[in-house]
C-alpha cells in the first residue's frame, strides 16, 4: 500500500496548529480580582468548574482537528491499495496521446492509413472520458509537437485538432515524445495519469536499441510523485511484411546550391528498393518546380535489397530559386517517393578580388591570373562580375554588395578592415578567400584574422619550399586528399589536371581546436558558434595542408596555403585552374543563404531594408501559413523562421508585385530516409519495453478499457475529509454556544 500527497507543501499549513492554542492561552490570561459582596452568589460549583475544563479544552481539539483536516484536504492525500480503495474512488484522469507521425504512418497498403487510423482511434476513444478527464495530444515527429498546448477539458476542441492534423512526414522520436508527455502530466491534477502511444508498430520509431533516451523516459517516471500509466498499440494491423513493395529515393546531392545562367548544375541521389521481386526496372523523373522534363526521364535497373546511383544535368535559364525534384512512381509509401533540393540561380556573382602586389604591369599583378580566369575578357555574359582593388580601398560599404572576397597575398589589414571581413563572413554570410605568399605578415594575420573569433582558426608556422627538386622531389596536390564533392571532379592524375600542378613553396600550419583552447583565447567565439570546426579538404603529396575549409554560422572561409599566380606554383597554368576557381566562388557563395536545411534548423534570408512580415506570405510545405519574423538591422533586414519541424518545400512569397525588390523565394527541409525500415518491433524488443520501461502493448479499444478502467487501485480522499470538516464545523459551533450559555444555567441546579 503506497501513501503520498499530490500538494505536499500544502503541509506548511499545519503551522497552523498553534493557532488555536494561543487563543486558549490568551483567553486564560491573569485580571486583577476586585471583591464584591454579592460574588458569593454566582460562583459555580466544583463539578460544574471541570465540566466546563473538560468542554473548553474538547473545543481546543476540535479547533486544531480543523486546521488539520482542511490542510491535508488541500494537500489532496491518495492511496494505492488498501481498504479504503475498495469503497472510494476517482473516476477522473489526465490522458495524453502520442500519434505517430512518422512518414511510415502514410502506408497506403491498407484501406485506410495508419496515421488515419490513429486519429480515429482517438475520437472513438474520447467517447469513453468523462466530463472531468484532461485531454493533450502529441504529434509524434522528429521532435514532439504540441497539438493541446495544455490539458484541456474541451473535447470539441480537441476533435477539430485531430482532423487538422498534418500528413504524416519525416521521422519519429518515440521516447522523446513520451517524455514530452511525462512532463505534461507532471502539472496536471487528476490522479489517474495514462499515455497512450498510437503508432504503427515499427522498431524504427521506438530505437529500442537507444537505452539512453528510454533511460530518461525512466527517469521522469521514477520523479512523478503519482504513477503514470504507459501504454502502446499498432494502429496499422497486421501486414505480411514479405509482400510489403517499396521503392524510395535519398537526399539528393547537388554540384552546387548558388549558379548562375546557364551554368551546368549535376544533381545525383541514390534510389533503393525493398520488395518481393528479386529485380526492378523502374523510371525515375527529373522535376524543376514541380514541372517534369521529360527527355531527362531515366530508366533504371535495381536489385531486391540494393541500390542505384542516378545523375542528372540541367542548365538554368531563369533567375530565382528553384526547386529541384526526383521523383518515382507512387508505391504504398509516397512519403519517400521524392527528394527536394532548393537552388538559387543568379545573373552573375559579384566577387572582390583584393590585390597584394599592384604593379603597373598587369601581367605581374598578384591576381591577373585570377582575374582573366573568373571573367575572361571576350565573355559577354559572365558567370562571376570581378572587381579588383589594392587593400586600402578595402572598405566595409565596398562589402556590402560582394558575394565572395579574395585576398590575394595582402601583407596585412588595418583592425578596421579586419573587423569589417569578419563581419562580412558572421553577419551579411559572405565567402573569404585567403591566398598566402611571400608577403603575408603571419603576426598581423595571427592576431587579426587567425584566433577563435576571427575568419578561421589557425597557426600559422613558417614558409617552406620544396628541396631536392633536381632528384624529381615533386610536390603536388595528393589526389585522394579532394573528397570534398565541389573537389572530386579534379580527382585523378594526368598531365593538365589540377593534381599535375607543381608547388615550390607553401605556408605550413596546424588547425586549432577552438574548444581546447583557453577561455581568454577563445574571445567571442563560443558565442558565434560556427557550424563545424576547420578542417583540411586538400592536401600535398608531403601531407601539408593545401586548403583549409571553415563554415561559419552563415558565411564561409577558405584558406589557400600557397599562392594563386605563379610565383608559388605552376597552377595558373593548368586547364583546371579556371575550372577550380569557379567552383571554389560558387562553394563560398552559398553560405550566404542555407536553402537546404535539415529539420528544425532555421530558416535565415537577407530582405531589403524596411521590409515588413506583412508584405509576406509564408507557407509550409502542406500550403499553411507558417510563422515568421523580420528582424532589422543596419545593413538590411533579415526573414527568420525558427519553427521547421515539418520535412518539404517552404516558400516565401510577396503579397504585391508593385515592389520589384520583394522576391519569392524557396527552401527545402530534408529529412531522415531510414524510416523506410517498416521492420516491426519484434517480440524480444517488445518485451524489454514491457519490462525495462514499464509499457503495457494492447490489441483493441476493448482491451484497454478492461484493463485501464478496471485499475482504481490509487484513491483520493480529501472529499472524505472536507466532508468530516464540515461536520466538525458543525460540533464545533454547537460546543462554542453551550459554553457561553451553559454557565449560569448549571448554577440554579447546583444551588437546589
Amino acid at each position: 500500500m503506497t501513501f503520498d500527497f499530490l500538494n505536499p507543501m500544502m503541509l506548511l499549513g499545519l503551522l497552523g496548529l498553534s493557532l488555536p492554542i494561543l487563543v486558549h492561552l490568551l483567553s486564560r490570561k491573569k485580571y486583577d480580582v476586585v471583591q464584591w459582596g454579592a460574588m458569593q452568589f454566582l460562583e459555580l460549583g466544583r463539578r460544574t468548574r471541570r465540566r466546563i475544563r473538560l468542554e473548553g479544552w474538547l473545543l481546543l481539539a476540535i479547533r486544531m482537528l480543523l486546521v488539520a483536516l482542511i490542510t491535508f484536504a488541500l494537500a489532496r492525500p491518495w492511496i494505492s491499495g488498501g481498504f479504503l480503495s475498495q469503497f472510494i474512488s476517482t473516476q477522473s484522469r489526465d490522458v495524453v496521446f502520442v500519434i505517430d507521425g512518422s512518414y511510415s504512418m502514410g502506408w497506403e497498403g491498407e484501406t485506410t492509413t495508419p496515421h488515419s487510423a490513429a486519429i480515429q482511434w482517438v475520437h472513438r476513444f474520447l467517447e469513453e472520458l468523462n466530463p472531468g478527464d484532461t485531454i493533450s495530444v502529441i504529434d509524434a515527429r522528429h521532435q514532439p509537437r504540441l497539438v493541446t498546448e495544455s490539458p484541456t477539458h474541451n473535447f470539441a476542441m480537441v476533435r477539430e485538432k485531430l482532423n487538422e492534423l498534418p500528413p504524416p512526414a519525416g521521422e519519429s522520436n518515440l521516447a522523446n515524445s513520451v517524455s514530452k508527455a511525462i512532463q505534461i502530466l507532471g502539472k496536471t491534477s487528476n490522479l489517474e495519469r495514462e499515455i497512450i502511444v498510437l503508432t504503427d508498430d515499427q522498431a524504427f520509431g521506438w530505437t529500442p536499441q537507444d537505452t539512453l533516451l528510454w533511460d530518461q523516459v525512466n527517469d521522469l517516471m521514477q520523479q512523478s510523485a503519482v504513477p503514470i500509466d504507459l501504454w502502446a498499440t499498432n494502429v496499422a494491423g497486421e501486414k505480411n511484411e514479405g509482400l510489403q513493395t517499396n521503392l524510395r529515393v535519398d537526399q539528393l546531392t547537388l554540384s552546387r546550391e548558388v549558379c548562375v545562367k546557364n551554368l551546368p548544375v549535376r544533381i545525383s541521389t541514390t534510389i533503393r528498393y525493398d520488395g518481393p521481386e528479386p529485380t526492378l526496372i523502374c523510371p525515375v523523373y527529373f522535376e524543376i518546380d514541380g514541372q517534369r522534363i521529360k527527355e531527362k526521364t531515366q530508366s533504371i535497373k535495381i536489385e531486391n535489397h540494393g541500390e542505384a546511383a542516378v545523375e542528372f544535368q540541367h542548365r538554368f535559364e531563369q533567375e530565382g530559386t528553384h526547386v529541384i525534384s526526383v521523383v518515382l512512381d507512387p508505391d504504398n509509401l509516397p512519403g519517400d517517393d521524392r527528394s527536394d533540393a532548393a537552388l538559387q540561380v543568379t545573373s552573375a556573382l559579384p566577387v572582390l578580388l583584393v590585390d597584394g602586389t599592384p604593379s603597373f604591369d598587369p601581367t605581374r599583378s598578384e591576381v591577373f591570373f585570377a582575374n582573366l580566369a573568373l571573367t575572361a575578357p571576350t565573355n559577354r555574359t559572365p558567370w562571376i562580375q570581378t572587381t579588383v582593388i589594392e587593400k586600402d580601398q578595402l572598405t566595409a560599404d565596398l562589402l556590402k554588395n560582394q558575394a565572395v572576397v579574395i585576398l590575394a597575398n595582402v601583407d596585412a589589414l588595418t583592425d578596421v578592415q579586419a573587423g569589417a571581413l569578419i563581419d562580412f563572413v558572421n553577419q551579411q554570410g559572405g565567402g573569404v578567400m585567403l591566398a598566402l605568399g611571400d608577403q603575408v605578415d603571419p603576426e598581423q594575420y595571427q592576431r587579426q584574422l587567425f584566433k577563435a573569433e576571427g575568419l578561421i582558426p589557425v597557426e600559422l608556422k613558417s614558409k617552406e619550399a620544396a628541396q631536392g627538386l633536381e632528384f624529381g622531389n615533386v610536390i603536388q596536390i595528393d589526389s585522394d586528399s579532394l573528397q570534398t564533392p565541389w573537389l572530386k571532379r579534379f580527382r585523378g592524375e594526368y598531365a593538365n589536371g589540377l593534381t599535375a600542378a607543381r608547388f615550390n613553396h607553401w605556408w605550413d600550419l596546424t588547425l586549432l581546436d577552438v574548444e581546447a583552447l583557453p577561455a581568454e583565447e577563445q574571445g567571442d567565439a563560443a558565442d558565434s558558434s560556427p557550424s563545424t570546426a576547420p578542417q583540411s579538404i586538400a592536401r600535398l603529396s608531403n601531407q601539408k595542408p593545401l586548403l583549409v575549409m571553415m563554415n561559419h554560422a552563415r558565411g564561409r572561409v577558405l584558406l589557400m596555403t600557397s599562392s594563386l599566380d605563379a610565383d608559388w606554383n605552376n597552377l595558373p597554368s593548368k586547364p583546371d585552374y579556371v575550372p577550380f576557381l569557379h567552383e571554389a566562388v560558387f562553394e563560398l557563395s552559398s553560405g550566404r543563404v542555407f536553402r537546404n536545411l535539415q529539420l528544425d534548423e532555421p530558416i535565415v534570408v537577407p530582405v531589403p531594408g524596411g521590409t515588413t512580415i506583412e508584405q509576406f506570405t509564408f507557407l509550409d510545405p502542406n500550403g499553411k501559413p507558417a510563422v515568421g519574423t523580420i528582424d532589422q538591422a543596419v545593413n538590411g533586414a533579415t526573414f527568420q523562421c525558427t519553427n521547421t519541424a515539418l520535412p518539404g518545400v517552404y516558400q516565401l512569397n510577396p503579397k504585391s508585385d508593385q515592389n520589384q525588390e520583394l522576391r519569392s523565394d524557396r527552401f527545402v527541409v530534408n529529412f531522415d530516409r531510414s524510416e523506410s525500415n517498416l521492420t516491426p518491433l519484434s517480440e524480444v524488443e517488445q518485451k524489454s519495453l514491457t519490462d525495462s520501461y514499464h509499457f503495457t502493448f494492447f490489441k483493441t479499444l476493448d482491451e484497454l478499457k478492461q484493463l485501464m478502467f478496471s485499475d482504481v487501485s490509487e484513491t483520493e480522499f480529501w472529499r472524505f475529509l472536507l466532508l468530516i470538516f464540515l461536520l466538525l464545523m458543525v460540533g464545533e459551533m454547537f460546543l462554542t454556544r453551550r459554553l457561553v450559555q451553559g454557565g449560569h444555567v448549571s448554577l440554579p441546579e447546583e444551588n437546589q
